[in-house]
């Protein structure tokens, strides 16, 4: 595969991300975690899909022309112009890649819960680790301890997904069977 941008991605990939759908796959699969808490309520299983692909996209907010910055609702960009003002701020792979970031959406995650439920924001909250999951898995690596300019990676060097390539399109299809 070649590691050429295509406009359809979640950001432009000569920079080594991971595409929207295999994002959006992958804070689907973190869903599994749900399923083994006592007290869930299965009923919400489209509710809490909703929450983790939200989640799953909105760590590529720092990137103006990621897929949730695009996100249209009645013809309105709701994020593209937070996109664009974090991007400036922060750019991309940045502090919305960071454990900064995660510990944040708990607390977001604590304030919403009484209204959406604690389910929701769990399962939003997964969504979102599990962007910064599969970021680490990549050859760019993640800026994890934020502010500090080291990359984290979850796998050792040669075994680092190049995005957009064959390996990822694999990923993405085991990600989808275990949604399934």
């Amino acid at each position: 595969g070649t590691n050429t941008y295509n406009p359809t991605n979640a950001a432009s990939t000569e920079r080594g991300e991971m595409t929207w759908s295999t994002h959006v796959m992958a804070g689907l699969g973190s869903l599994w975690i749900l399923e083994r808490l006592p007290g869930i309520q299965h009923g919400n299983l489209v509710l809490f899909a909703g929450a983790a692909a939200l989640g799953a996209l909105l760590p590529d907010l720092d990137a103006p022309r990621s897929k949730i910055s695009q996100l249209s609702v009645g013809g309105i960009k709701p994020f593209l112009l937070p996109a664009q003002a974090v991007n400036r701020m922060v750019g991309h792979r940045s502090l919305l890649h960071s454990l900064l970031a995660l510990v944040y959406m708990v607390f977001v995650g604590a304030i919403c819960a009484p209204f959406i439920g604690w389910q929701v924001a769990l399962a939003f909250w997964l969504g979102y680790a599990s962007h910064l999951a599969a970021d680490a898995c990549t050859r760019s690596g993640i800026p994890f301890l934020y502010p500090k300019p080291r990359r984290f990676h979850l796998l050792p060097k040669p075994l680092r997904i190049v995005t957009g390539s064959s390996t990822e399109e694999v990923i993405f299809v085991a990600l989808a069977m275990l949604v399934l």
